[in-house]
């Protein structure tokens, strides 16, 4: 079992790194061509989606993945066919209520009218993005990674081949329109995918099908109203945090346009930079939460012990790689992938807090898994409204500085919360100081020698360092790596 949560680990992983990248890329492509406004005021139609998407989706989809993973549960094939409904059902009332009201959304909750064409193209969407994820549910609930993770390159290659396919035609007067079209035409063609993928599954229900749809659909909301009943307020909650950042802004002394701009920064480029290590921890998240549920409803406790522990600990890891590549090299990699040092110094800003948000996905996936989600939801609200605190006290005396010390604060807070819970109640055992803070001292020493010696060797060569600098990265992390091996913190015993 552990074999086929590393397989299906890597399979999310390689195609997320790979969605990233496209991401990445396309990100810098709307930048250049949007300009940091426009990027700003297409980034502000998200808290509305990620609303909207809890409503129709997200508690559906852990609910139906739940379902079909219960080895007790034999009707698979029911259960997906009822989430789609129910997820339809949601959808297309969701998108009729924004399309209608879409100007007194934009007026009332994001602030600016500009938004409100992008909010009615964005309301076509959400059928598709709510079939696509009751199919990935299913999928996720077999513990077969392969169908989500094509989804993903999918779902990316045509929103980015849309979108450079109208730039590059001129039919159309490039603008924040066409990206937010881009979106559907992503989703459309990973949907159509995904009920082929669906249609060929060749999971067989078990026994006779004496279990109605209803009895079914009532088995799913079940489960699926508390959970999107306690995201629903973590996503109003981000909604409000993702609104009030150009407010606090301009509080501060901005202009409404360099509000925007900065606003469309963090979180068009900077975050998603600083998110993309966590490619690994998300995909881990996703398998992990039906893994440690069986073990749950199977009482082993043997086996939630060991798991949970190989994964926090690399999870801690790879924050600790994130932070060391981003302290020493945040600036480069601003200059070099978005010709923007303020990009960069805000990376460098970021960088302490990528161990607390990479394992606190994995910790919320864990608990979630065993059916504590209450414990999730209060621990994650906590966060937020010390983000929430510092966004509207500290910011507007200190601009964007409060808002990103605030975001490590809350993700500290949420980490210990966790932790604290899953080692009362004998779930996990974390050994901080050898999975964070020695790793950090090896990364750090053996990035900044690099570091150095690369910088002598441009010097020398009489080349631009932005771009050799990088090149240190290499070298330093195969030196901890050893370091890492031969102190016992990495085990090959550990993948296998």
């Amino acid at each position: 079992m552990k074999e086929k949560i590393l397989k299906g680990t890597i399979f999310l992983t390689l195609a997320g790194i790979l969605a990233r990248v496209i991401g990445f890329l396309y990100r810098i492509f709307l930048a250049n061509t949007l300009g940091e406004t426009e990027l700003g005021i297409y980034q502000l139609v998200f808290p509305v989606y990620s609303i909207c998407f809890t409503l129709y989706a997200s508690g559906l989809q852990t609910a139906v993945s739940q379902l079909v993973s219960n080895p007790h549960y034999k009707y698979s094939k029911k259960v997906i066919k009822t989430g789609i409904i129910l997820s339809l059902c949601i959808s297309l009332t969701l998108s009729a209520v924004i399309f209608i009201f879409s100007d007194f959304i934009s007026l009332h909750f994001l602030f600016t009218e500009k938004t409100s064409d992008l909010l009615k193209i964005l309301a076509l969407i959400f059928p598709f993005c709510g079939v696509t994820s009751m199919i990935n549910g299913y999928f996720y609930g077999l513990r077969e990674a392969k169908v989500p993770a094509v989804t993903q390159i999918i779902e990316q290659l045509f929103r980015v081949g849309f979108v450079f396919a109208i730039y590059i035609s001129s039919v159309f007067e490039f603008s924040c329109k066409v990206a937010v079209a881009g979106l559907i035409a992503g989703e459309l063609c990973s949907n159509i995918y995904n009920l082929i993928s669906l249609k060929r599954s060749r999971v067989r229900e078990l026994g006779k099908l004496t279990v109605t749809k209803r009895k079914i659909a009532k088995a799913i909301l079940k489960q699926a109203i508390p959970l999107s009943g306690t995201k629903l307020v973590i996503a109003l909650l981000s909604s409000i945090e993702s609104v009030l950042i150009p407010i606090m802004l301009t509080r501060y002394g901005l202009s409404h346009d360099d509000s925007l701009a900065l606003y469309g920064v963090i979180t068009g480029i900077v975050l998603p930079f600083i998110l993309f290590p966590g490619t690994i921890t998300n995909s881990l998240s996703v398998l992990l939460l039906p893994e440690i549920s069986k073990a749950d409803n199977e009482n082993n406790r043997a086996r939630i012990l060991q798991t949970t522990k190989i994964t926090i600990k690399y999870s801690l890891l790879l924050g600790c790689v994130a932070t060391s590549i981003f302290l020493n090299f945040g600036t480069s990699i601003g200059v070099l992938f978005f010709h923007s040092e303020n990009a960069g110094k805000l990376l460098t800003l970021l960088a302490m807090s990528c161990p607390f948000i990479y394992v606190s996905t994995t910790l919320a996936s864990i608990i979630n898994g065993l059916s504590k989600t209450h414990i999730t939801f209060r621990n994650t609200v906590c966060g937020l409204l010390v983000r929430i605190l510092f966004l509207v006290t500290v910011t507007p005396k200190y601009g964007v500085y409060g808002y990103l010390f605030g975001i490590l604060l809350s993700q500290i807070i949420i980490s210990i919360l966790d932790s604290v819970y899953l080692i009362r109640h004998g779930y996990t055992e974390i050994e901080l100081s050898r999975w964070l803070i020695f790793p950090c001292i090896v990364l750090s020493a053996s990035i900044y020698i690099c570091r150095i010696l690369m910088q002598n060797l441009c010097l020398y060569l009489h080349v631009e360092k932005n771009y050799i600098l990088l090149l240190a990265i290499v070298p330093a992390l195969l030196i901890s790596l050893l370091f890492f091996r031969a102190s016992g913190l990495v085990q090959k015993e550990d993948l296998t």
